[in-house]
């Protein structure tokens, strides 16, 4: 690529305005109670691809500067880009169409171009009813978009851009062949130039760090095959592509350097010890560079103890878990490739080590009843994670739980806005045998109050403060948080009060099989093909 291929052309890249903080770049979009607020980094990525080819980029963070859609086309109608590339979310897919419908109407000229998992997973029919969009960016969309930027300055034929949704010159919904997935991780930018030049790091808030904090990504895709995890089944695939761990500490020193306000690096990969060698050369440069932030990453249970001491000695203070259920069949239906007897090793290493756990907790698997979420409720006391978190399972379009429960009919609504609540909080839309959405979303809520409402817990975080004050300010601080968010946000599923309740067969809890995933099923046809 030249480096003044797309010189002049210019390109807005935007995450939408929804609820006021509305999470848009996590796993399960949504107003959080914890007060969190994640970066854009997956349009970081694409917007640090655009301005090398030396386009004219902006990127614009709605839901963080507080900017409306009237404020957010006024805008654009003084930058007068080409091309906008907007993100979307299941839950706000809907306000997001009307987002585009409205800069195309002010802007008649501008080609507008979604990304993310949800149009991906179903580009076909986005295309063909939403008018106002031009193309969506199939899947990890950091080179479709260069290459839709190129084809459209010079005026070359879509169908030489590999993942791209459009309309042919009849306006019939067409696609090209999905693009391969980035090989070699460190062809990409550094984003935290580009956070540093377009956001406010303050802005942002991650509640298991301190304060502001920065996100990265040190790797994509992740090896571990979960029915409901969205990305590595529609964007990112199952295989872990690291960047080289000179690169990622290379950045962070950056930051650093260059970031004075910086306290804390967040590492965003779905796992980021899939690969225990790239773990620990990080860990290992970080000390040799004399890298003295505090960083979070996320782990499995199965992360084993030299790794994890590695990463404790190079500022590793928290990491977050999945271990999601307290039941070993549900474990094995959702395909987790752990056990519960994994986890409480996998705790009782990280206490020995002095690294806090933040434990996730889900319910509304395959085979769940009251049973199996009480376990998992006993699990988590048991366990004692620094905190936790209690969500019902959210199936989103593209993973193997969505089919799986739209195939049996276990989906409480079709409507995509009732993935939130009114006040965009997540709320349950899975109607399972013997639990109803409320049924869920109670002991959810209850869950949550039960265990960081105890008196050992309280006592505990005292003992803490005491010992490091840092760790203090930031619960502290993340207590605040949750407790606004925790009651203003509660969750509400009365528009499913007339649901039918689903008898549950005499097989329910037992081992259910899934279908693959949208990017697992493709991976397997590619097998096959390379195989013929």
């Amino acid at each position: 690529m030249s480096d003044t291929a797309l010189s002049g052309f210019r390109i807005a890249l935007i995450n939408p305005p929804y609820f006021e903080r509305f999470s848009r770049g996590q796993r399960s979009p949504g107003v959080i109670k914890s007060g969190t607020l994640y970066y854009p980094y997956w349009l970081a990525h694409a917007t640090a691809m655009l301005e090398q080819e030396r386009a004219e980029v902006v990127l614009i963070d709605c839901p963080a500067d507080r900017i409306d859609r009237q404020q957010l086309v006024k805008r654009l109608e003084d930058f007068k880009p080409s091309l906008c590339i907007l993100d979307t979310s299941t839950a706000s897919s809907g306000y997001d169409y009307e987002t585009a419908f409205e800069i195309k109407k002010s802007l008649l000229d501008t080609k507008i171009c979604l990304v993310g998992t949800h149009v991906t997973a179903l580009s076909k029919a986005v295309i063909q009813d939403q008018q106002a969009v031009d193309y969506i960016a199939l899947g990890e969309f950091d080179l479709t978009v260069v290459d839709l930027a190129r084809a459209l300055k010079n005026g070359n034929d879509l169908k030489s851009v590999a993942g791209l949704a459009y309309r042919d010159g009849s306006g019939k919904p067409e696609e090209t062949p999905f693009r391969p997935l980035i090989e070699n991780v460190d062809r990409l930018p550094w984003i935290a130039p580009i956070y540093k030049k377009f956001l406010n790091p303050k802005n942002y808030y991650f509640s298991l760090a301190s304060h502001p904090m920065l996100m990265l990504i040190g790797g994509r895709g992740c090896p571990s095959q979960c029915i409901y995890c969205v990305y590595p089944q529609v964007m990112h695939g199952h295989r872990y592509r690291t960047r080289s761990p000179e690169s990622i500490v290379g950045e962070m020193k950056w930051i650093q350097e260059n970031m004075p306000e910086i306290k804390e690096i967040v590492f965003e990969d779905d796992t980021f010890s899939a690969d225990r060698q790239f773990a620990r050369r990080v860990a290992e440069l970080v000390k040799k560079e004399d890298v003295r932030l505090r960083w979070f990453a996320n782990l499995r249970a199965n992360t084993d103890s030299e790794t994890l001491a590695a990463l404790k000695s190079a500022g590793l203070h928290c990491c977050a878990v999945g271990f999601e259920s307290g039941d070993d069949l549900l474990l094995k239906n959702m395909r987790k490739g752990q056990t519960v007897e994994i986890q409480k090793r996998f705790v009782n290493k990280c206490r020995e080590y002095g690294i806090l756990v933040h434990g996730c907790f889900m319910v509304g698997f395959p085979g769940e009843t009251r049973d199996t979420m009480n376990q998992t409720l006993q699990l988590a006391y048991y366990l004692a994670p620094d905190s936790a978190q209690f969500y019902p399972v959210m199936p989103f379009p593209g993973t193997a739980y969505y089919k799986w429960a739209e195939k049996n009919g276990y989906l409480a609504s079709k409507n995509f806005t009732d993935w939130l609540n009114e006040k965009g909080g997540h709320q349950c839309v899975l109607n399972l045998p013997g639990l109803s959405p409320h049924v869920i979303e109670e002991f959810c809520e209850r869950a949550v109050r039960k265990f960081h409402f105890r008196p050992r817990y309280f006592f505990y975080k005292i003992r803490q403060a005491f010992k490091n004050p840092t760790e203090g300010v930031r619960s502290v601080k993340s207590f605040i948080k949750f407790l606004k968010h925790l009651f203003s946000n509660k969750s509400s599923s009365h528009q499913f009060s007339s649901l039918f309740p689903i008898s549950v067969p005499t097989d329910w809890y037992s081992e259910h099989q899934l279908p693959l995933g949208l990017l697992k099923k493709t991976e397997k046809a590619e097998k096959n093909n390379g195989n013929q």
